[in-house]
């Protein structure tokens, strides 16, 4: 993972929640009116909130990667737009029952949203939405100012600093903290297929890495690519190559 700045593009305008005529305003209304009448369980415009102009806004800021496994994605897979706090309904354990409603009003919410593959979406986080302290969740629209109050157990890329939280043993992601652990077990970033790929891409990188050390400019250049946010599973590179942060 690492961390994406949403501040450098402009949020699509059929999510521009500033203009109450736009799509997602219009639909956030709709689901606000809709929980007012008791509604708990709703039912979401997926082309809305997974119009082109949002994924490719998404995937432009994500420099094409999935915001959890920092994979390319688009070559192979069409890719989801994951909610990270759950529009639908939550779960506190994977094993657990879904509770309604979920973040509803945040369902068309461009700062809710990432771009993802699907077995990271799809197989692993899904609902799953923990708080360390589930008093201070936030369960309507009107308290939705206080949603930084909330402390989610899994890393938000927007939000925090993955680094922070994770860190890689050669292509093995290990937790600094609690939050680092469950997001490592709760989205699969140690899965199998992953860590092998990992191993591939790391194998290939020290070879870079010895053709730099002897002064070979070019490999330094790939080297120091490889450590840079556009590139593929660049939190790997930079842990296992630690000068490679510091270099201008």
């Amino acid at each position: 993972m690492i961390k994406i700045d949403k501040s450098t593009i402009s949020t699509p305008k059929i999510l521009d929640q500033k203009n109450p005529q736009s799509k997602g305003s219009l639909a956030t209304q709709a689901l606000n009116a809709d929980h007012e009448k008791g509604v708990r369980t709703f039912t979401f415009d997926s082309a809305i909130y997974g119009h082109a102009s949002v994924k490719e806004a998404l995937i432009s800021v994500q420099n094409k990667k999935c915001c959890f496994c920092e994979s390319f994605v688009r070559h192979i897979a069409h890719g989801d737009v994951e909610h990270f706090r759950p529009k639908g309904g939550y779960q506190i354990d994977p094993d657990a029952s879904l509770i309604t409603p979920g973040y509803y009003w945040l369902a068309y919410d461009f700062e809710n949203l990432y771009f993802s593959c699907q077995i990271c979406n799809q197989k692993y986080k899904r609902n799953f939405f923990p708080l360390t302290d589930d008093s201070k969740r936030i369960k309507s629209h009107h308290h939705f100012t206080n949603l930084h109050l909330e402390e989610p157990l899994i890393i938000d890329p927007a939000n925090d600093n993955p680094e922070d939280h994770i860190y890689f043993d050669q292509e093995i992601p290990k937790a600094k903290d609690k939050k680092g652990e469950l997001t490592i077990l709760r989205l699969g970033l140690d899965r199998d297929d992953l860590n092998e790929y990992r191993l591939k891409w790391l194998q290939l990188i020290r070879d870079i890495a010895r053709h730099a050390a002897k002064g070979d400019l070019i490999s330094l250049n790939l080297l120091q690519e490889a450590a840079e946010p556009q590139s593929e599973l660049s939190l790997m590179v930079r842990s296992n190559f630690p000068f490679l942060s510091k270099v201008e």
